[in-house]
């Protein structure tokens, strides 16, 4: 008789890929980890995954979207394709962002809406954003430090082209903040807020209880924090 794959076979080798790379990082994580967190051989790993390399690039790829219908047949990355691919994903995330939109047309407020609401609104779009891709964001955070190729990629055009972002769009509303605190230092605290709830948190050894909305409890801090709570 054949051997027939599980159905989620894939979907749990990314999952247990993704653990392995978040404790160990790159370097270290070996595909003995990740057989032991599947309990299965390191043969069944090479079976679908020819190097570490290609399992990573996977995770990175698709970890989060395990069942997409075209994830059955898996391309031929390295981590050359591997940081091509990233650079693209992040300018379009970014350039997606009603917040890239507002900083670039210099967009004035609208009667109908005050800055606070828009704050609101546009850490929930980030929010969103980033916890969608939250496994590939947890992992590259991890490992990005250990792969030159992706090093400054990853926070060079991904956490510090955001925390820019967010420093052009405090300055061109500064009337409406309420904190006194060097700009790119509050655009910093932002990102790594919503990167704390949006992303951190799902992967929390001993969660505690969280509000069901996370984008929308992230939105009213950020909300109060840069603004007072004004409306």
């Amino acid at each position: 008789m054949p051997r027939v794959t599980p159905p989620d076979r894939r979907a749990k080798l990314l999952d247990a890929a993704a653990a392995a790379f978040v404790e160990h990082g790159f370097q270290r994580t070996q595909m003995d980890d990740i057989a032991e967190r599947l309990g299965v051989s390191k043969g069944t790993i090479y079976r679908t995954f020819d190097s570490k390399d290609a399992l990573f690039a996977a995770v990175i790829a698709s970890a989060d979207t395990p069942d997409t219908p075209d994830s059955t047949d898996e391309p031929p990355y390295d981590i050359g394709a591997l940081a091509t691919s990233i650079t693209g994903e992040l300018a379009a995330a970014i350039g997606a962002l009603e917040l890239t939109q507002i900083v670039a047309e210099r967009r004035r407020i609208g009667r109908a809406t005050s800055v606070a609401d828009e704050i609101e609104r546009l850490t929930i779009g980030l929010h969103r954003v980033m916890h969608a891709r939250r496994t590939a964001i947890m992992v590259l955070d991890r490992c990005a430090g250990e792969i030159p190729e992706l090093s400054g990629i990853w926070f060079g055009e991904g956490r510090y082209a955001l925390v820019d972002l967010w420093a052009a769009y405090l300055e061109l509303r500064a009337t409406a903040i309420a904190i006194d605190l060097d700009r790119a230092m509050l655009a910093r605290t932002i990102v790594e807020i919503v990167t704390t709830w949006a992303v951190k948190m799902p992967w929390d050894r001993a969660p505690r209880p969280y509000p069901d909305d996370t984008a929308a409890a992230c939105g009213t801090m950020i909300r109060n924090l840069v603004t007072g709570g004004a409306r």
